[in-house]
């Protein structure tokens, strides 16, 4: 099992190679980097903070347009160009290739976090800005891999039911939505709540790091989450006529 789950997660990851996605997405990261830096204003903390905010805003929100990119596109691809069928004709159930879309689809994100991830690091020790503990970017990067394994499932899930221009979008506008209104969201006590893995602001301002009980919490939290879109992908996948 494990092994046919890896060959197909292998081939989300070889398309990673294979797309201009990334390095389009790689290169707007870099511009928005140097562009912030010829910026000087409001002194220079002032300064500091506004280039770590757009740093580590654009490095969040790349990494999840790359996650939700791959992820929408993977089974209708599939469906589309019918190779699915060969697929599953071999010794692969529906669960198998399930889980090695979602497995294929988060080493892809997680990769592509990493590199801008380290690009934003790496641009704020240039500039001698040292007033971030290592532990909160830390943090940081932990709580958006947990992020980008949410949206990652709830994406392959709602592959199942919508386009993949349609599934990107309510996507992203969700991430979107969930940024920068939060729990002011008519009947958002029943949702999920993403916005809890978002820590820029702590980064930014160079607040305390996260204690551990919260980030044991938080790690259950987007776990449990994940299995179950997972879980409900594969009941709906297993129902599906192809």
């Amino acid at each position: 099992m494990f092994r046919r789950v890896a060959v197909i997660a292998e081939g989300v990851v070889k398309e990673l190679v294979r797309r201009k996605d990334f390095y389009l997405i790689l290169a707007l990261l870099i511009i928005v980097v140097i562009y912030s830096a010829s910026f000087s204003f409001g002194g220079e903390k002032g300064f500091t903070r506004y280039f770590k905010e757009m740093g580590i805003t654009f490095t969040y929100l790349f990494s999840v347009i790359i996650g939700v990119i791959f992820a929408a596109r993977q089974i209708p691809q599939e469906m589309e160009s019918k190779t699915i069928y060969p697929l599953l004709a071999h010794p692969v159930s529906r669960f198998e290739f399930i889980l090695g879309k979602f497995f294929g689809v988060f080493l892809v994100a997680a990769v592509s976090f990493t590199v801008f991830y380290s690009i934003f690091i790496g641009s704020v020790l240039l500039r001698r800005d040292f007033s971030t503990p290592w532990l909160l970017f830390a943090d940081g990067y932990l709580l958006h891999l947990l992020l980008l394994s949410f949206f990652v499932s709830m994406t392959i899930l709602l592959s199942l039911f919508l386009s993949t221009a349609a599934n990107t979008m309510i996507t992203i506008i969700f991430y979107f939505a969930t940024n920068w209104f939060g729990a002011t969201l008519p009947g958002y006590i029943f949702l999920p709540h993403p916005e809890l893995f978002d820590i820029k602001e702590k980064i930014v301002h160079t607040q305390d790091v996260i204690p551990g009980w919260v980030l044991s919490y938080l790690t259950v939290y987007a776990v449990c989450y994940t299995i179950l879109f997972v879980a409900l992908s594969d009941l709906v996948f297993r129902k599906r006529d192809l």
